[in-house]
């Protein structure tokens, strides 16, 4: 099914031997005879052939409460709060439950206002699945309708165990008002080392109602994500976060923005010190109320053996390490360019570990040559880690645009200079 649409998605499963397969929990079932809706598969009237989790908010199957104890339901938010109503994510947009299978479904409002549009056919982000014990975690965002009647779009991240019973799910953030910003989840990566999630989410726009600052983890109180707020004035940007949630019980850990600056570096901007010999004088993002600039990253979120996280994104003035293989100008030593990136953060989000860019080699007096690349992820190796991805071309669709990328160490049938719209693949030395 098409996203943000009038039918209607949903995530299914296959058995080893490739075959549709029965998840005894999962909110709809198929048989020869029809649809059975919210019901053990074990206890239907005839052999279940498939099961599904239907993404369409309100349609029978979905991810919204079929009883009126489910819909009374008053829960954790996983960050402090336990004032969260509704047994599932998508109560948010109706009045009641669904009865009788699907039969009887109340309407919107829901208890904040929002309803869903005309087009409530649900975004999937991404799926990870717990290998060691079949617990299963997605992410998706719904289409919606804010109290006023403007557009909206909502998050949700939901955990599933093995049999398909619902463990916990999160906004991420307080569902105790209207966050009017555009929200979505763009991916996911499961670590098991520590037996958590990581969520790579997406905003589009600023309000006090926002995802979860990285000083605001009710679980570690003194801790600080790498960039803890959304800072500035600017609203029309898009931008990334990245939170880690206990894949137990939902419970935030730990949470930065992916958000990098505006080329004006406005805003009260001061540079890194002496303290932060990696980052020494790169902007601070928490020093002063610095403008950001759309920053959108690629799905493929990476987790490695030590928890660390790997997102390859684009942004503008991005924030770069001293070891990093292309560097962006210190504050007050040249201008920027559009670029993509690759970024490791600790398991903490409190730090960044190695972050360098990776773009046409520009002219840092006016800015022109760059911006002509793209990476689709950034996947951790043995002392550091691959990035794939490919170069731009002109409106020609021969002519490679801006500046080759810097390389090092080419052998054999390697290049240091595109031809067209080339393939990239570099492998870049994190410590």
């Amino acid at each position: 099914g098409a996203e943000y649409d009038y039918d209607w998605a949903q995530i299914g499963a296959f058995a080893a031997d490739g075959t549709d397969a029965v998840v005894e929990h999962w909110p709809v079932h198929w048989t020869a005879g029809g649809e059975l809706r919210h019901l053990a598969a074990s206890s239907a009237p005839e052999p279940v052939l498939r099961s599904g989790v239907v993404l369409k908010a309100g349609r029978g199957g979905s991810l919204r409460s079929h009883s009126d104890a489910d819909f009374a339901v008053v829960g954790p938010d996983g960050n402090g709060r336990t004032d969260r109503p509704g047994r599932w994510p998508d109560d948010l947009y109706f009045s009641g439950p669904c009865l009788d299978g699907g039969a009887r479904c109340a309407g919107g409002p829901g208890h904040t206002g929002y309803r869903t549009s005309d087009k409530p056919t649900q975004r999937l982000g991404g799926v990870v699945v717990d290998r060691r014990t079949g617990r299963m975690f997605f992410g998706y965002s719904t289409q919606s309708v804010l109290p006023d009647g403007g557009p909206d779009f909502e998050p949700a991240v939901v955990a599933m165990d093995a049999e398909g019973r619902l463990l916990w799910w999160s906004r991420l953030y307080p569902e105790t008002g209207v966050s009017t910003p555009d929200q979505y989840v763009d991916g996911l990566a499961f670590d098991p080392a520590s037996d958590t999630v990581v969520v790579l989410a997406r905003a589009h726009g600023n309000n006090t109602v926002h995802f979860w600052n990285g000083n605001e983890v009710a679980a570690a109180p003194t801790q600080r994500g790498f960039q803890a707020s959304f800072t500035g004035t600017e609203g029309n940007i898009h931008i990334s976060w990245l939170g880690r949630f206990g894949a137990a019980d939902g419970v935030l850990r730990a949470a930065t923005w992916v958000a990098e600056l505006s080329e004006a570096l406005s805003g009260g901007v001061a540079p890194f010190g002496a303290e932060t010999p990696t980052l020494e004088g790169q902007p601070n993002p928490n020093a002063g109320w610095p403008n950001l600039n759309t920053t959108r990253c690629r799905s493929d979120v990476a987790v490695d053996g030590a928890g660390r996280v790997y997102v390859a994104c684009t942004g503008r003035r991005t924030i770069t390490t001293r070891d990093g293989f292309q560097r962006m100008p210190d504050v007050g030593g040249g201008v920027g360019s559009w670029n993509d990136f690759v970024r490791v953060y600790s398991a903490d989000l409190g730090s960044v570990v190695y972050s360098s860019l990776l773009t046409g080699v520009w002219d840092t007096t006016r800015g022109e040559g760059g911006g002509n690349t793209t990476l689709r992820l950034a996947l951790p190796a043995e002392g550091g880690l691959y990035t794939v991805g490919f170069s731009a071309v002109d409106a020609d669709g021969t002519t490679a645009s801006g500046a080759p990328i810097p390389t090092a160490a080419l052998r054999g049938l390697l290049r240091a200079t595109p031809a067209s719209e080339d393939g990239i693949l570099a492998f870049l030395r994190v410590p």
